[in-house]
């Protein structure tokens, strides 16, 4: 199962508040194997939504690029050429403009690649698929699998109902027996709800009360609440957004429960800048793709990737805090650049596909845990690693974690298993003692 929960909370932002269109005319067409390829420069650009609902979800990606960009050309570049991060174009988080916007970077601006794709609806998928472009970015759409030039941060498979393992874990680890699971009415929040609920049951522990119809945005939970109470769940998981999060925890507090509260949305330091919000989190979980920020002040030796993000954004964009969003650009240049040097001088889009295929174990300096890039179009492998944190005092704190490393990582295939059982000498996971 794909580990990125994101993809519930941004799907959900298109069928709020975008008109679903069709899957424009994918049309294949003779794209140029060395377009925006000169002796020098290697010209790339972005599709994002930097207008539309949650932009800030989104738009900090080309800063996460711009980042190590500026990183790479400071250090001369890659094999003799600066990567110039010419076109940064906004899709208005509409479906048809993404498709129209793609077409634009690749015919009329004839960039090599696309690095930093950040929007609800990528409907470019399929166009860019077709045509073979090496595009890199936040993997929250379907559409990134199982083509072999899609490159989504931690891997291009995704699936939204797979029994989740960490949602099992997290219950065992604070003995929770009793869980309520809550979603918006929304395929794309029920579906990630489906996979925790399908988790939770694989593992035999008790699911008391569901509520997957949610009507968004949440206004008013006291009912929810009062059937969690009722039922006597001592865990909730929710796949709501960020506002009917605190929401939520707002009535549980109110109603006076002590519950363990395990969310999709919220791990963001921006979230926890009010004293009000940051109250209403306290205590809570949340799972990641990722290493936490703090992994690159704590073990910036076993975790340098995010140790240079940090570094890189404080000095290219220093009133800007760490976001997933900048932190999935900065990976998605990372990956590119690494393909650029194992491709060689002699550049095609063709090698640079073959030689990011051809990675066993890609970490981005320790940000992510390993991807398989011979499978990850297809597949996320019968390993999952996540990284746990607990908000406490205003901060996110890093919990568990396994063999050393800041991740904890389970094996997704074990039949009929009794407890959830964690998998140690993961090759190449950051912060483990086998990579030391």
């Amino acid at each position: 199962m794909s580990s990125k929960l994101k993809v519930i909370v941004f799907g959900l932002i298109i069928s709020i508040t975008i008109a679903a269109c069709s899957n424009a005319g994918q049309q294949t067409s003779s794209s140029g194997q060395v377009d925006g390829i000169t002796a020098n420069s290697i010209t790339i650009g972005g599709l994002a939504s930097l207008t539309g609902p949650l932009t800030a979800d989104f738009a900090p990606t080309f800063d996460g690029v711009s980042a190590y960009v500026d990183q790479i050309n400071s250090q001369g570049g890659v094999w003799g050429r600066k990567i110039n991060f010419a076109y940064k174009l906004d899709d208005g988080s509409d479906p048809s403009q993404d498709v129209d916007q793609a077409r634009n970077l690749v015919t009329e601006f004839k960039v090599f690649a696309i690095v930093g794709v950040a929007t609800p609806s990528f409907e470019a998928a399929g166009y860019l698929s077709n045509n073979g472009i090496p595009t890199f970015g936040m993997a929250i759409n379907p559409g990134w699998s199982p083509s072999k030039n899609m490159f989504g941060v931690g891997g291009s498979y995704v699936n939204f109902t797979g029994a989740q393992n960490e949602v099992a874990y997290l219950a065992e680890m604070t003995h929770s027996t009793k869980v309520a699971v809550l979603s918006y009415n929304i395929a794309e929040s029920s579906q990630g709800c489906t996979g925790a609920i399908a988790g939770l049951k694989k593992y035999g522990i008790d699911v008391v009360y569901t509520d997957l119809g949610i009507p968004a945005p949440a206004v008013d939970l006291s009912a929810d609440v009062a059937n969690i109470a009722n039922k006597g769940a001592n865990m909730v998981v929710s796949c709501m957004d960020l506002s009917g999060n605190l929401l939520l925890s707002q009535q549980i507090h109110q109603q006076g429960l002590h519950v363990i509260q395990y969310w999709y949305d919220g791990y963001d330091p921006s979230s926890l800048n009010n004293p009000t919000d940051a109250q209403l989190m306290n205590s809570v979980y949340f799972s990641l793709q990722n290493a936490p920020f703090s992994a690159g002040v704590q073990d910036p030796k076993a975790y340098p990737g995010m140790a240079t993000y940090l570094a890189d954004m404080a000095k290219y964009f220093p009133s800007e805090l760490p976001s997933e969003a900048s932190l999935d650009g900065f990976a998605s240049a990372y990956l590119f650049v690494n393909g650029l040097k194992m491709a060689g001088r002699d550049l095609t889009r063709t090698k640079l596909v073959n030689a990011i295929n051809s990675i066993s174990s890609f970490t981005a300096g320790g940000i992510l845990a390993p991807v398989d890039w011979r499978i990850a179009h297809t597949s996320s492998g019968s390993i999952d690693c996540q990284s746990f944190v607990q908000v406490e005092n205003g901060q996110f704190v890093n919990r568990f974690g396994s063999d050393g490393s800041l991740f904890t990582c389970f094996n997704t295939t074990l039949k009929n298993p009794k407890t959830v059982k964690t998998v140690n000498n993961v090759i190449g996971l950051p912060g483990a003692y086998a990579t030391k």
